[in-house]
């Protein structure tokens, strides 16, 4: 049985302007803070899978994170009763299996809060990202390429090349 998962883009709506995009995922972001995808789409199957083969690298980085790095963040999956969003947590700290960080986004979940501390398992991240200073790159970040599937080939190739986002 198919069913929808909200995603939360407000990371990538904070670090991307509003001109870049004309009746983009974003825009229809702002309304809600949510965009509805399948749990089954294939692009972003594919996305989470990418970010789980590099999720040891990026956590190691993120415990020790280079000068010329940061913005750090993880996307966890989240559940409440039916209800099953994916929100951006930033301020990592972690130990083990264990992390914890502070919410970016503004929840679809009702008993969670923007900025509130949030403690969650390794297990739970489905994606990560952080900006890199030097080359001007967004690195990680695959759950945003794969919403970009859904953009004209001109607005993904746009938001990519303006922020330094490598979408395969």
């Amino acid at each position: 049985m198919q069913r929808l998962v909200a995603l939360t883009v407000g990371l990538i709506v904070a670090m991307i302007s509003p001109p870049v995009f004309s009746e983009s995922f974003t825009d229809k972001a702002k309304n809600d803070g949510t965009v509805e995808v399948s749990d089954e789409d294939p692009a972003m199957q594919k996305a989470m899978a990418r970010a789980r083969v590099g999720l040891e690298g990026f956590l190691k980085k993120a415990g020790s994170p280079p000068s010329d790095t940061g913005q750090y963040s993880v996307k966890v999956r989240v559940s409440e009763g039916e209800s099953l969003e994916y929100l951006w947590i930033s301020d990592l700290k972690g130990q083990g299996d264990l992390w914890s960080g502070r919410i970016e986004n503004v929840p679809v979940v009702r008993s969670l809060k923007k900025g509130q501390a949030y403690s969650f398992a390794k297990t739970e991240i489905v994606d990560w990202t952080y900006v890199d200073k030097g080359r001007k790159k967004v690195i990680g970040n695959f759950t945003t390429c794969a919403l970009l599937t859904k953009e004209s080939p001109e607005v993904a190739q746009k938001i990519q090349k303006q922020y330094g986002l490598e979408c395969e």
